[in-house]
């Protein structure tokens, strides 16, 4: 009731201001017959028939109130049960569309997990290719450092092999010039000793003797041993005046440094056919 009254508050102060004049009438109509006792046809009489009347039409004023009141109280029940279904038709898409964004964002949190996860992959991958590429780039410079390294050990060894093949060819051709050089000053040793032999006599062709002579820088003979007789010592001893006699030797200039191959000379002689 309470309700009814808050939703139309005029229909209900109209239903309680007929209330108030039904009350007010009928007080005035039991006045009217307590204190006058009067004949049909009074005023007194004309005044219950009006209040009658009135009551008659309060009432089907009262009853047409109430069906207002009934229809409108109807009204609003439909009107709320609309409004409650609309309510619900509503909290219902609500509802749904909340469960949807939360689908949809669980969707996107799936998807962007994903992405991460596909992120990371790629992000591992680059750096697991870098460092590959890194290591390969650390193998490929090892390895170029190594091949330099080898190359240069290559021409290293191409140098010194060339420069001890040209040394030995050096030391070939200084051995062979000192060999020759060495053949050189003992022939002419031999030859002015020869010079300076005198034949004694009684030697006989292809007697020889060997001598040890010892020199110094100058060429002068300094000692004469005969090493190996000849048998004759005659003969052993001509040769031996014939290299004092001879004294000094030529000998190879000081810059051949042969000195040391003439300082204790082994000195073959041999009477050979003039």
């Amino acid at each position: 009731m309470l309700e009814l009254i808050k939703k139309n508050p005029r229909a209900a102060a109209f239903a309680v201001a007929i209330h108030v004049l039904i009350l007010v009438l009928l007080i005035v109509s039991f006045h009217f017959k307590t204190d006058h006792h009067t004949l049909p046809g009074n005023p007194a009489e004309k005044v219950i028939q009006a209040v009658t009347v009135d009551e008659k039409r309060v009432e089907k004023e009262l009853a047409q109130i109430k069906s207002d009141e009934t229809r409108h109280h109807r009204e609003l029940e439909a009107r709320a049960r609309s409004a409650e279904a609309a309510r619900k038709k509503e909290e219902e898409r609500l509802a749904l569309t909340k469960r949807k964004q939360q689908e949809q964002a669980e969707a996107d949190n799936k998807r962007l997990s994903k992405l991460k996860q596909e992120q990371q992959a790629l992000a591992d991958k680059r750096k697991k290719e870098e460092s590959r590429l890194k290591s390969l780039e650390t193998e490929r410079k090892a390895e170029e450092q190594r091949l330099q390294q080898v190359e240069q050990q290559r021409r290293e060894d191409e140098l010194r092999r060339k420069m001890a093949a040209e040394q030995q060819r050096l030391s070939q051709e200084q051995n062979t010039q000192r060999v020759s050089m060495i053949n050189k000053y003992r022939s002419l040793i031999e030859a002015q000793v020869r010079r300076q032999w005198r034949v004694p006599p009684g030697t006989k062709l292809g007697m020889s003797c060997e001598l040890r002579v010892r020199l110094i820088p100058s060429g002068d003979v300094m000692q004469v041993q005969v090493t190996k007789s000849s048998g004759n010592t005659v003969f052993d001893r001509s040769v031996e005046t014939a290299v004092r006699m001879a004294s000094p030797l030529p000998l190879p200039p000081p810059e051949a440094n042969l000195f040391d191959e003439f300082r204790e000379l082994v000195f073959p002689f041999t009477l050979e056919k003039s």
